[in-house]
C-alpha cells in the first residue's frame, strides 16, 4: 500500500485491497502496523515510546484503517494490540495541552473522531478483539470497550482516568462502562480515575481470559480464527442485534431479533450450517 505524507506522523492510505497478508507486514506512517493472518486482520498501534498515546496522526491512521479492514470481504475478524509496554494511553495531552488557548475547535475535532472510531469498531461487522498488552487508560480504555471481547496480559492495569488529569470522558467511557462491568463499580472508576487490574476486570466480566503476555497475540489470533470460520453473515447480524437491542424496549429488541432470523431463514449461510450439523462436518 502507498503512502502519501500529509503532515508530521500523519500518512494517508491510497485505496486498495489490504496488503500485509500472510507473513508481510504492512507500515501505515510508521504508527499502524497491519497485518492478515487467516482472515484476520491484527492492527498494531505502534508509538511506543509515547505509550500509544492517540497523536492526530496515529488516530486518523486508526480510523483510516478500521474503514479498510472493514471494506475488505476476506477479512472476518480483527485483532487490536498494542506495541512496547502499553496498549493505548489515550489522548497525547501535550497536544491538547497545546491547544487549549485559541485552538479549541481542533480538540473537539480530535475527540469526534475518537468517538467515530469506537462507534465504528462497536457496530462493525466484524468481530473485534482486543488484546491487552499493557496499560490501557482514558481513550485508550475507551477503545477496549468498544470492542467484542477482551484478552489481556497478567500485569495490566486498566481505567477510565480522565478525571486525573481534569478531562472528561469524550469517546464513550462514561456511557460504555457502565454497560460492560457492574454499575456500581463503573461509576467509582469514572468519579476516581482509579486504575485495576486484568484479574480484577475479569471478575467484573470485561476481560473474558487472562495469558501470558508472551503469547497474548497468539492468543487472540487463534480464538479469532476460530471466529472466522463462522458464517460471516452470522457474525454479523449476532452482533448487529446485541448492539442495538441494548438501546431498545424489551419487546422492540425481540421483535428485532425475530426479524433478523426471519431473514436469515432463506439464506445461504443457514443452509450450509444445517448440512453440516447433518453431514457432522462442523
Amino acid at each position: 500500500m502507498e503512502h502519501t505524507e500529509t503532515g508530521p506522523g500523519h500518512a494517508s492510505v491510497a485505496p486498495g485491497p489490504v496488503r500485509g497478508r500472510g507473513e508481510a507486514v504492512e507500515r501505515r506512517g510508521d504508527l499502524i502496523e497491519l497485518q492478515v493472518v487467516d482472515s484476520v486482520a491484527l492492527v498494531r498501534l505502534n508509538r511506543p515510546q509515547r505509550l500509544n498515546a492517540l497523536s492526530d496522526g496515529l488516530l486518523h491512521l486508526l480510523e483510516e484503517t478500521v474503514e479498510e479492514v472493514e471494506a475488505d470481504e476476506g477479512i472476518r475478524a480483527m485483532v487490536i494490540t498494542g506495541t512496547g509496554s502499553a496498549f493505548c494511553t489515550g489522548a497525547d495531552l501535550g497536544q491538547l495541552l497545546e491547544r487549549l488557548d485559541g485552538r479549541q475547535g481542533e480538540i473537539l475535532d480530535f475527540v469526534r473522531r475518537a468517538g467515530r472510531t469506537f462507534r465504528r469498531l462497536e457496530t462493525s461487522r466484524l468481530p473485534v478483539v482486543a488484546a491487552v498488552n499493557g496499560t490501557a487508560i482514558a481513550g485508550g480504555f475507551e477503545l477496549v470497550l468498544a470492542c467484542d471481547v477482551v484478552f489481556a496480559a497478567a500485569e495490566v492495569r486498566m481505567g477510565d482516568g480522565h478525571l486525573r488529569y481534569g478531562v472528561l470522558p469524550g469517546g464513550g467511557g462514561a456511557v460504555r462502562l457502565e454497560r460492560k462491568i457492574p454499575a456500581n463499580a463503573a461509576r467509582r472508576l469514572l468519579l476516581t480515575g482509579d486504575l485495576e487490574s486484568a484479574e480484577r476486570f475479569r471478575e467484573w466480566g470485561l476481560v473474558q481470559e487472562i495469558v501470558p503476555a508472551a503469547g497474548l497475540v497468539d492468543r487472540a489470533l487463534a480464538f479469532s480464527r476460530r471466529l472466522a470460520t463462522r458464517s460471516a453473515r452470522g457474525l454479523a447480524e449476532v452482533k448487529r442485534v446485541a448492539t442495538t437491542a441494548r438501546d431498545l424496549p424489551t419487546e422492540e429488541a425481540l421483535e428485532l431479533e425475530y426479524g433478523t432470523f426471519a431473514g436469515h431463514v432463506a439464506s445461504e449461510d443457514l443452509r450450509d450450517g444445517l448440512r453440516a450439523f447433518r453431514d457432522r462436518t462442523r
